[in-house]
């Protein structure tokens, strides 16, 4: 057996392993979070998973073009400018990750829940969310920090959420969203 060919089945048994070992929990604590079961159709098998990761690692466009942060304690006004790509999101053919699960699981869903409840989809992760269009020409991250943040003449370091979005769709009306509110 060649090495690449041992490494790739090693890693592919890794993937199946976290799947087996966590998929259900992680189905279970989502659908609490959102508040409806997440059906198991829902979850992309294991080819779908490396196929759709394949499409992201290879496409130009996945660099952020626009990204902002902001305190926790302006979370509503992060939400208020993550609205308006609900529409988007709502299609029920997004794709959904967790960087903790990236290379083990996609959801296909209606990814709209996921600006509403942000806080405690970064929380059940301890780290990042992604959503990516159906077409991967779309896609946004969100993650949470602890940066140096200076406001009225102050600096200290607080817990942050950072909005990355790539697109030209996506990134327009986010551009167009968060003019209006800073």
């Amino acid at each position: 057996m060649k090495e690449t060919s041992r490494q790739e089945r090693i890693g592919f048994l890794r993937q199946q392993q976290e799947r087996r070992h966590f998929l259900g929990d992680f189905l279970t604590a989502l659908s609490n979070i959102i508040g409806e079961v997440i059906p198991e159709a829902a979850v992309m098998t294991l080819e779908e998973t490396n196929a759709a990761t394949d499409k992201l690692h290879y496409r130009e466009s996945q660099a952020p073009t626009f990204r902002f942060t902001f305190p926790f304690t302006q979370v509503e006004k992060f939400r208020e400018i993550c609205s308006c790509l609900k529409p988007d999101l709502s299609d029920p053919d997004t794709y959904f990750a967790t960087a903790r699960f990236f290379n083990s699981f996609f959801l296909r869903l209606d990814s709209s829940f996921a600006i509403d409840k942000l806080e405690e989809i970064i929380e059940l992760d301890n780290n990042s969310f992604y959503i990516f269009h159906k077409d991967f020409k779309n896609g946004l991250s969100v993650d949470s920090n602890e940066e140096k943040w200076t406001e009225n003449g102050k600096t200290e370091y607080v817990w942050t959420y950072e909005l990355s979005v790539w697109g030209k769709e996506w990134v327009d009306k986010i551009h167009f969203t968060y003019n209006k509110h800073t």
